[in-house]
């Protein structure tokens, strides 16, 4: 069997949300590619980047353009030219949720959430009507959708009307290489590590994500700001203006302004992976006040390396997090953000160890090695049907 895939979130620079799952995602095709002897095309707009994996006997990529309406046009029309020379994949995989309108060979697309439909005033007004109505489409042609939880396939099979069986849930993983706890005879190593951003070890909370309105920042930021701490700080990693960066986020910036906390809350933008595990090993919690999410990887990732996890208790973040979560029950009114925050803040020793513990259990559910060979297995059975 040959298996098509658009590589193009994958082979950016600066990846979060779809751009780290299709990586990640892609990467272990790869190794399942190598067991199994399966052919597969990478399909790309511009030349894979040093990272990304290697070619191989099984694993080869095909890089054209234009890369204007890449997908629309150049991909199409390569797809199309291969089916006239025999040379077609038996399958296309798009690990996001936009594929050509015309597609000679079976496809399956992956989605990671539906905040299109449910905050369209969240998007730029581009972004919206290209996200909602081309993934409408891409619904439509694409023979089996993966989603990413139980809840973004609810809101697929309700808004869509998309029939449960055509959606399988694949939960993504985390690199548990990367994510693990510092133990306490390093941990004088990464204090000196975090320096570098001027924030000092358990001293601060940790958000990480975009820089959009979704993530609920201006709530946090004024959630912090009663707490009262003059020792704490909130640290804000993401895309601001870096790689595809962040939207509508002058109100983020605008907040902090109006009550006086630019000492207190540390804006990183985007920071080199390898400074990521630090930040959140070092953290007194990683907050995640999101609206609604897909799945989020970053919470599990926190837990992962052994602090305690604050998300909003809406969409899928229940079932990600589970019970080794602290959540926000209203995360749309500052008080409640405030409670979840003051909830981690007078946890006594042994009440952090047991979230902590709870945690590093839980995360074991999620890997990305499972991720690929259950999508492998949707690749299958949609090339035979």
């Amino acid at each position: 069997m040959t298996i098509g895939i658009n590589g193009n979130e994958a082979n950016v620079e600066h990846r979060v949300g779809v751009g780290q799952y299709a990586y990640e995602l892609i990467s272990n095709l790869k190794v399942q590619s190598t067991k199994h002897h399966f052919n597969t095309l990478v399909y790309l707009n511009s030349q894979p980047r040093q990272d990304m994996p290697a070619p191989a006997k099984y694993w080869n990529y095909q890089v054209f353009g234009p890369q204007r309406l890449w997908t629309l046009t150049a991909l199409q029309k390569k797809l199309i030219d291969q089916k006239r020379s025999g040379v077609l994949p038996d399958i296309f995989f798009t690990p996001t949720h936009y594929t050509p309108l015309y597609m000679p060979t079976p496809s399956v697309i992956s989605i990671m959430d539906l905040s299109v439909e449910r905050f369209p005033e969240f998007f730029k007004r581009k972004d919206y009507f290209q996200l909602k109505y081309w993934t409408q489409a891409s619904v439509l042609i694409a023979k089996k959708i993966i989603t990413i939880s139980e809840h973004s396939k609810k809101e697929l099979c309700n808004l869509y009307a998309v029939s449960p069986d055509k959606v399988v849930v694949t939960y993504p993983g985390y690199d548990s290489k990367r994510f693990k706890p510092v133990a306490k005879n390093k941990r004088s190593r990464l204090v000196g590590k975090l320096n570098k951003y001027k924030i000092e070890d358990q001293k601060y909370f940790l958000f990480l994500g975009t820089l959009q309105p979704r993530k609920n920042l201006t709530r946090l930021i004024e959630a912090f700001a009663t707490l009262g701490n003059n020792n704490l700080k909130l640290v804000i990693v993401g895309m601001n203006t870096e790689g595809r960066g962040g939207w509508m986020q002058q109100p983020i910036f605008d907040k902090v302004n109006q009550l006086g906390l630019s000492k207190k809350v540390i804006f990183t933008g985007f920071i080199p992976d390898a400074d990521v595990p630090i930040l959140m090993a070092g953290s007194k919690a990683f907050v995640l006040p999101s609206l609604y999410e897909g799945f989020g990887i970053p919470p599990i990732e926190a837990m992962a390396t052994g602090v305690p996890v604050v998300v909003s208790k809406v969409s899928s973040l229940p079932e990600i997090c589970g019970l080794a979560a602290t959540y926000i029950d209203n995360p749309y009114e500052v008080g409640s953000i405030q409670q979840a925050l003051q909830e981690v803040l007078l946890q006594t020793p042994s009440q952090r160890a047991r979230k902590v513990r709870l945690g590093m259990e839980w995360v074991k559910r999620y890997n990305w090695d499972n991720t690929a060979k259950k999508t492998l297995q949707v690749l299958y059975d949609a090339a035979q049907r």
